[in-house]
């Protein structure tokens, strides 16, 4: 489940508007994206205009009041909004031809996530998830490596006082908990260790601890700990296992600058046509995992 390829740098940065202004996008999205040279940030747009004036003014671009208009001033955009206002906007943005970097989950529900597959589909516009470890160089390493000692089983975790205070604790987390939140990340992770999963068991409580058992394809079982409620600073991490070896990945360890990097050259990619494993029908299938785990908790 590595990248395919590689596809060479393009002299002109890539175009992206901003729709949404939140804590991702001033913290993340924006700073990452107008940071080139890969790409270049035309203007923001937010539900909220006095959102989208703030987040234009600290990056230096025009903020717009009309989401048409922002489509016409650019190649790309970068959708940082809550999943139940995702779908509407990335339908809009896809059927005005533009590639599509998206939050994840796609939407509050399987719905709305098969909603902008299905648009996807229609148009034929390229997407980009936001599955940040995937922009990480070293989960490239660890995908091959578990890949060469073919692994029989293993366990990811992703652990945070995310939801105890700060930017994000508040409105739909506090509200569905960790598994619609942090789930697509450790989901996709053992999925790159382990190959797809077929099955999952959850037990737990979405604003305290969950705990799922998985069965991938390949036959190999692994385990998931999720919490967002823990006194940490945090962890994200994944091991696989098998009679030849060990192949991990801790997202702790991670270079900023080098994902932020990653981020640009891969969106710039996907925009000139190159194929991304972090694209709009995986993360309706890690969806589908969060809803049947939702749905035993």
């Amino acid at each position: 489940m590595g990248r395919k390829g590689s596809v060479a740098p393009v002299s002109e940065p890539l175009a992206v508007g901003l729709i949404g202004a939140g804590p991702w996008a001033r913290m993340v999205t924006g700073p990452v994206l107008a940071a080139g040279p890969q790409t270049r940030v035309t203007g923001a747009w937010s539900r909220t205009p006095a959102h989208a004036q703030e987040l234009g003014a600290a990056l230096g671009v025009a903020a717009f009041d009309d989401l048409d208009a922002l489509l016409d001033a650019c190649e790309a955009v970068a959708i940082a909004v809550t999943p139940a206002a995702q779908p509407a906007l990335a339908i809009r943005a896809a059927k005005a031809g533009k590639t599509l970097l998206l939050e994840k989950p796609l939407g509050e529900n399987v719905e709305g996530a098969q909603a902008i597959v299905d648009v996807v589909a229609e148009t034929g516009v390229k997407t980009l998830v936001m599955l940040t470890n995937r922009f990480d160089p070293r989960l490239d390493d660890f995908i091959a490596e578990a890949a060469r000692i073919e692994p029989v089983g293993g366990r990811a975790c992703f652990i945070s006082g995310a939801f105890l205070g700060g930017e994000f604790a508040h409105g739909w987390r506090l509200e569905r908990g960790a598994v619609l939140d942090i789930g697509p990340h450790v989901l996709d992770l053992l999925e790159g260790g382990l190959g797809e999963i077929v099955a999952v068991q959850a037990s737990g409580d979405p604003l305290g601890w969950v705990s799922v058992n998985c069965t991938h394809a390949s036959g190999a079982t692994s385990s998931a700990s999720m919490c967002c409620t823990a006194a940490t600073s945090g962890r994200t991490e994944i091991e696989v296992y098998s009679p030849r070896g060990v192949a991990s990945f801790d997202a702790r360890a991670v270079d900023h600058e080098a994902r932020a990097d990653r981020m640009r050259t891969d969106l710039a990619a996907v925009a000139r046509g190159a194929e991304h494993p972090a694209n709009a029908v995986r993360a309706l299938h890690l969806q589908r995992l969060i809803a049947d785990i939702e749905a035993q908790l």
